[in-house]
């Protein structure tokens, strides 16, 4: 009879022990949180970068000097030295520019043209070619000068035509700057129209003669 009751009283002690509790409902946005946090995380996108913007076809602007004024193409031409062929006539000492001189001749005979003006010595022949050959000094209107052994004929291209300019003596070459040429003084009348302007080299004054004026007729 006692094992009988202590079974009987064991039995109802373990009915009425409480269960396991039952699990809670996971609550709402936290479901799939730990299979989450099990999974690497997906790297970031890289940012994107803009479309480059299209090239404009407007073209290239001309170079400019520092003082915002178009470079001048001929400024490195007006730059260059000029090389002046010079003489002496009436004591003085004239030039002609050396782009205009063919060629220097020692004097020789020339022949008389008749009904020509003063200044017109003759003509020569030059190689099968007959060159009128001028007293510079006389239409110069410059003081007669010496004819001698030094005396030359400087034959010089004006309008394709060549000329021989007869002169005292030929002094030599000169190299200058173009603005090195100063204009002619004012009071100078007697052939004034025929010179091109006045150098200075060193100690010596040098007048350029306007080859177009001085050749002409």
């Amino acid at each position: 009879m006692d094992i009988l009751a202590a079974r009987k009283k064991a039995a109802e002690k373990a009915q009425s022990r409480p269960g396991p509790e039952p699990p809670s409902p996971a609550e709402p946005g936290l479901e799939g949180a730990d299979d989450a946090a099990r999974e690497p995380e997906a790297p970031a996108a890289a940012p994107v970068s803009p479309p480059p913007e299209p090239v404009s076809q407007t073209a290239v602007p001309a170079a400019v000097a520092p003082d915002n004024s178009p470079v001048d193409g001929n400024a490195k031409e007006l730059s260059t030295e000029l090389e002046l062929l010079a003489f002496r006539m009436g004591g003085e000492e004239y030039a002609v520019t050396v782009d205009d001189v063919r060629e220097v001749l020692k004097l020789r005979d020339l022949t008389a043209v008749p009904n020509t003006p003063d200044y017109i010595l003759g003509v020569m022949s030059l190689r099968g070619t007959m060159l009128t050959v001028i007293d510079l000094g006389r239409r110069l209107g410059l003081a007669p000068g010496v004819r001698d052994e030094r005396t030359r004929i400087v034959v010089v291209s004006s309008d394709e035509e060549a000329v021989g300019l007869m002169v005292d003596r030929v002094t030599g070459v000169l190299k200058i700057m173009p603005e090195g040429i100063k204009p002619p003084p004012e009071n100078v009348e007697q052939g004034a129209e025929y010179l091109r302007g006045i150098v200075r080299k060193d100690d010596r004054l040098v007048i350029l003669l306007d080859l177009a004026k001085a050749v002409g007729a």
